[in-house]
């Protein structure tokens, strides 16, 4: 896995992604400080629109860079048509049927490391965000995991949800469910 440079085989195997359940978001067109910060509409927009039409799906989804959310930033995602962003990296757990709402456009996430383990994830009637930053090496982005350590990770959650221990859920789709279990939707 390494990043991703918009060829046709990286489209190919985004689709294939997202038919597998996957959801693509979006992360700004330029990943650069001042160029988000003088121009922030243009890099909610033009990354939205450039990954849509390349994989000829709606985004729905952004990433804020640098785990963190931006004030300068976050009216342009609103505006540009995203309906949830994920910032942060602070493993924050949400409850499940609680009274608490949600800023859907600002949601924290936990950014997975390389020795983490599935079992520490879990907490019962508790959603979180799981990011992985890069899959590969540090030629593919910053906070890698290995390839060998991401299919790792992903058959431990798999056996967990096969158990009825965890649900998983494309981002987009575990906030819809919180604001509606919470009566914000």
């Amino acid at each position: 896995w390494r990043k991703i440079d918009w060829r046709e085989d990286d489209i190919r195997t985004l689709r294939r992604l997202i038919n597998y359940g996957h959801e693509i978001g979006s992360h700004s067109l330029t990943h650069h400080i001042q160029r988000m910060q003088a121009n922030p509409q243009a890099e909610a927009c033009q990354s939205k629109e450039l990954i849509e039409g390349w994989l000829g799906t709606k985004i729905t989804s952004f990433c804020y860079p640098y785990c963190s959310s931006h004030s300068y930033l976050a009216d342009a995602v609103k505006n540009a048509g995203y309906e949830q962003a994920r910032g942060g990296d602070q493993a924050s757990y949400y409850a499940v049927h609680a009274a608490q709402s949600c800023d859907r456009f600002n949601v924290d996430s936990r950014l997975v490391q390389p020795n983490d383990n599935v079992s520490e994830w879990l907490r019962p009637g508790h959603w979180h965000v799981l990011m992985f930053h890069a899959i590969g090496d540090q030629r593919d982005g910053w906070a890698p995991i290995s390839v060998s350590q991401f299919s790792a990770l992903m058959a431990d959650l798999a056996k967990y949800r096969d158990e009825g221990a965890v649900e998983i859920l494309p981002f987009n789709c575990a906030v819809d469910r919180l604001d509606s279990q919470n009566g914000d939707a």
